[in-house]
């Protein structure tokens, strides 16, 4: 969009490559990178100052939200000359986690479109105007994850359930597969993180055979006082059978009953539920000596 006076051009704001971002504590501060193209204006010249922008952000079949105000790298004058310029800036928007928590929730693993919508001020020929330009972002979905790879978003899974980065040999593919599932997570691929996170359950099918499994499900369903006597390790894995169980839609087909639709909450339900799962497992293997002679020694590194 075009900046200008009256009939006077100034010249017109563009964006230059795309939005990026960088962590603070308790925040994430979103850059958008812009340039100034300024017309040749000398005599006399014009003075821009006083620069700030609302940002704003459209996803396909939502109306525009506002992002809030954001403001410019650093306190500047720009000031025309008698040849046409660039002049590159960035104007930095802060939000709150839970603003792009919020924003996550919105987007539902859609591309989005932001608008930067500058307003400035123009001193020239003894006057100050108020002027106005606006700059769009197309951002797709893999630029977007990598703007939550820039502000470790996509970490967050890791520092809140402690999913671990080495584990035993035999709970890496479980590692794997959730560390997969967190991904379909952030492209609003829901279905298929749940069922990833089951693929994740069957992979620690080793640690507990059939005969303790039953056990541990008959316990559960008996009495209270014989559900009071289960140990931690059989609530554990407890655990991990209602994860698989609540998953199993999403990886085979029920006949005669109607394919399930999972919801964001649905997937990172079930994903904090199985990152906590294997990372108890890999807590509890490491506690215990490996033996040859049990399903949890067996192929132990």
């Amino acid at each position: 969009m075009s900046i200008a006076i009256k009939s006077q051009g100034i010249g017109d704001i563009r964006p230059i490559g795309s939005p990026f971002g960088t962590p603070g504590v308790g925040f994430t501060r979103l850059k958008f990178p812009l340039a100034l193209q300024l017309d040749a204006l000398c005599d006399p010249a014009a003075y821009l100052t006083q620069f700030l922008a609302e940002v704003s952000v459209t996803i396909p079949g939502q109306t525009p939200r506002s992002l809030g105000r954001a403001q410019p790298h650093a306190s500047w004058v720009v000031c025309t000359f008698e040849h046409a310029q660039s002049q590159p800036f960035e104007v930095w928007l802060d939000l709150s986690g839970e603003q792009l928590e919020a924003l996550e929730r919105q987007r539902v693993g859609q591309r989005m479109e932001f608008h930067v919508d500058l307003h400035l001020q123009i001193h020239y020929r003894s006057a100050i105007h108020s002027a106005r330009a606006d700059a769009r972002f197309q951002v797709n979905e893999s630029a977007w994850a990598e703007v939550l790879r820039q502000v470790g978003y996509l970490d967050q899974l890791i520092v809140a359930v402690e999913l671990p980065f080495d584990a035993p040999k035999q709970m890496r593919k479980a590692v794997q597969y959730v560390r997969s599932a967190h991904q379909h997570l952030i492209a609003g691929r829901y279905a298929d993180a749940v069922r990833v996170c089951r693929l994740a359950m069957e992979s620690l099918l080793p640690l507990t055979d059939d005969a303790a499994g039953k056990a541990i499900r008959i316990a559960f369903a008996g009495a209270e006082n014989v559900r009071r006597q289960m140990t931690t390790a059989q609530r554990a894995e407890l655990v991990r059978l209602a994860v698989h169980h609540f998953a199993n839609p999403a990886h085979h087909e029920e006949p005669a009953k109607p394919s399930e639709v999972y919801s964001r909450q649905d997937a990172l339900f079930i994903l904090s539920a199985a990152a906590g799962v294997v990372w108890e497992a890999v807590g509890r293997h490491n506690a215990m000596p490996a033996d040859p002679g049990s399903p949890r020694g067996a192929g132990a590194s």
